[in-house]
């Protein structure tokens, strides 16, 4: 009997379950989808490197959903918080009627269960074919061939997904349980009349917390934005994480409460169609509403950050790695020893397994950046650590380079007594150093002076590495390097063919030795480790931004959106008299979608201009992976927005239009 009453007002009450019954399928949808990753490797050309990187994004992945969960368990619960403020009075009437809280309480379980289950199916059958999709989105990240396209369910993912979704909907179910027993019949059926006083604050106060707000927000700004990436510490991103936070909450403060002040000054526009009830609909709320939309504002802020970023990222990573390995594999040391003669005096001789390699040693001076680079470009660098720390520049000997310049099959350079010439592989500090070049500018190394040899610094990249980071090295002849401290040393190589796994696997023992005996430690890298780390670093970083930034859209989306209709609910009896005064339905729409458009458009109005911030600081972080357009990837962020933000408004909208009218 419970569950066809059940039934029956799920069907009735459509328009309510819907902005809640869709949120549940799209968080089971993207619950699934980015839980589904590992089955993916089935259709997938992986070698072993690229399985296990595979691995580690499915096992971050795995981590990450942790978290989304509980951000959905909040979302779903106040969700349904909403659901049963919306039908107190509905619940009032059946008590009215006779039924106790316990029967009450089996029609709401098996409401909530009945939503619970459909919502899981339709999530679920989105999810597996979304998947689909991100598997193509997965070979192209890790630069692999789809071995044969087929349609892929993850049992893993589908019992992730219902564990997970079974404990919200077990939570939802106590907190439904516990609120039914708790009520009072009086309190179902006044329900709807609660409203809270209307208090408008001092304009003066309000006015000196708005300006103080926006003192706080721009000082949040300028340490960020100020301070380059490298040297930005806790601290200092501690104290522009408070600040911008405080900021945001007193400015929505203050906001509230001089609206109504600032649009009656203006009594063409005030006095316009409904806007005088439309302002004193806000300012009903304004004790609680300012809280709401702070924290709405800010999660619309990572959101937005988070997709921008985490795709920016990715891009970078993947656009560059070509040029990031041009040897099969490079072996480095962090004391500047001959790696040559290290791995030789440990019975491995390289020439066993390679005919085409190069080793050398990068020095130390006494020269520093700001010895070499002008104020204003040492401000341009402050995004990389070295500049920042005013570090000194490495210097390697002529000959050395030209062995690495032949490697590549490159030409080589010549150099006279007295001359020195620069290379880097950071291609926005190119314009620095040629400034360095084109003003003659002397440097004293090791006792000598020396001047360019050319006016162009030159672009290599001189070792395999997933980042560049060689910011700029000084070539200087032989006798110069002599009597000067090693600093990092490097041994390139290109095979012979199949002996790979054979020197690796002997590089390994040699270090176990090492790390036994405390001695120098060599590391290496090759070119498949480095395509394949990339790969999984992008795709984890791009990943986590879709997942958890996605998230933040939603659940910003979807608070506002209950939020108002809620509101609306409230509301009812407003509009109804303003009917029975012969205001026209028109009228009463129009008044209502301004009202809905306000309350959406101030949290998102600040989380814009945050993200501004945000995402010119991202983009300072995305250009020490490699040089990218990250325009690209604020318009897709920008267009999720849209889609997710915009598409909740709307319905938003026409759930609460249709509340009402049916009402009046």
């Amino acid at each position: 009997m419970y569950s066809k009453l059940a039934f029956r007002n799920l069907k009735r009450s459509f328009k309510d379950y819907a902005i809640y019954f869709l949120t549940l399928v799209f968080g089971v949808c993207i619950f699934y989808t980015f839980n589904s990753i590992e089955s993916q490797s089935i259709m997938m050309e992986l070698s072993e490197v690229q399985a296990s990187a595979f691995e580690q994004v499915d096992l971050i992945m795995g981590y990450a959903s942790v978290f989304v969960a509980f951000v959905l368990a909040f979302l779903i619960i106040y969700a349904n918080n909403y659901l049963i403020k919306r039908r107190k009075k509905e619940f009032g009437i059946y008590m009215t009627l006779g039924m106790d809280k316990g029967n009450l309480s089996r029609i709401i379980f098996f409401e909530t269960l009945l939503v619970g289950i459909i919502s899981l199916a339709i999530g679920l059958g989105i999810g597996v074919i979304l998947s689909q999709g991100l598997s193509v989105l997965t070979a192209k990240m890790f630069k692999v061939n789809l071995l044969k396209f087929k349609f892929v369910f993850s049992y893993s993912a589908m019992i992730k997904t219902l564990i997970s979704f079974g404990i919200i909907y077990i939570l939802v179910l106590m907190f439904n349980s516990m609120s039914i027993r708790k009520i009072q019949l009086i309190d179902l059926i006044n329900s709807s009349k609660k409203n809270e006083n209307i208090k408008v604050r001092n304009i003066w106060i309000s006015v000196f917390i708005f300006i103080v707000s926006l003192i706080m927000i721009g000082y949040a700004y300028y340490l960020i934005l100020d301070n380059g990436t490298a040297t930005l510490g806790i601290s200092v991103s501690g104290t522009s994480i408070l600040l911008g936070a405080v900021g945001t909450f007193l400015f929505f403060f203050s906001l509230s409460g001089f609206l109504l002040k600032l649009v009656q000054s203006n009594k063409k526009l005030y006095l316009k169609d409904l806007n005088m009830f439309v302002l004193r609909q806000i300012n009903s709320k304004i004790n609680s509403v300012f809280l709401s939309i702070s924290f709405i504002c800010l999660s619309l802020f990572i959101g937005i950050c988070m997709l921008a970023g985490g795709l920016g990222i990715n891009s970078a990573l993947n656009a560059e790695v070509e040029d990031l390995t041009q040897f099969d594999e490079t072996i480095w040391n962090f004391e500047g020893i001959d790696i040559y003669e290290y791995l030789k005096e440990r019975n491995l001789d390289i020439r066993d397994y390679s005919k085409d390699y190069v080793s050398y040693i990068n020095y130390k001076g006494d020269l520093k950046y700001s010895d070499l680079l002008s104020s204003e470009d040492m401000k341009k660098g402050k995004d990389l650590y070295p500049i920042a720390s005013n570090s000194e520049v490495q210097i390697i000997s002529l000959t050395k380079f030209n062995e690495v310049m032949k490697m590549l099959n490159k030409d080589p350079i010549e150099l006279k007594d007295g001359e020195y010439a620069l290379f880097s592989d950071i291609d926005h500090l190119m314009d620095s150093l040629n400034n360095v070049l084109e003003s003659n500018k002397k440097i004293e190394i090791n006792g000598n002076t020396l001047t360019p040899a050319t006016k162009e610094v030159i672009e290599v990249v001189a070792y395999n590495q997933m980042m560049k980071n060689n910011l700029c090295t000084i070539i200087v002849k032989d006798n110069i390097v002599s009597g000067l401290t090693p600093w990092t040393s490097y041994l390139n190589i290109n095979y012979n063919e199949g002996n790979e796994s054979n020197i690796n696997e002997k590089i390994n023992d040699i270090r176990e030795e090492a790390k036994k005996e405390n001695d120098n430690l060599i590391y290496y890298a090759t070119r498949e480790e480095i395509i394949a780390d990339s790969s999984s670093i992008g795709a984890i970083i791009s990943y986590l931004g879709i997942y958890i930034g996605g998230v933040f859209l939603i659940v910003s989306a979807a608070v506002l959106a209950l939020q108002q209709l809620s509101e609306s609910t409230d509301n009812i009896s407003r509009y109804n008299l303003l009917k029975k005064i012969g205001v026209d339905e028109g009228i009463i729409n129009k008044s209502l979608l301004t009202q809905i458009a306000i309350y959406f458009l101030m949290p998102l109005s600040l989380a814009l201009i945050h993200s501004i911030a945000g995402l010119e600081y991202s983009k300072r972080i995305v250009t020490l992976f490699g040089s990218i357009n990250i325009m690209k990837n604020i318009l897709i962020a920008l267009a999720v927005l849209v889609i997710i933000y915009g598409g909740y408004f709307v319905a938003t909208y026409l759930g609460a239009k249709k509340n009402i009218n049916n009402a009046v």
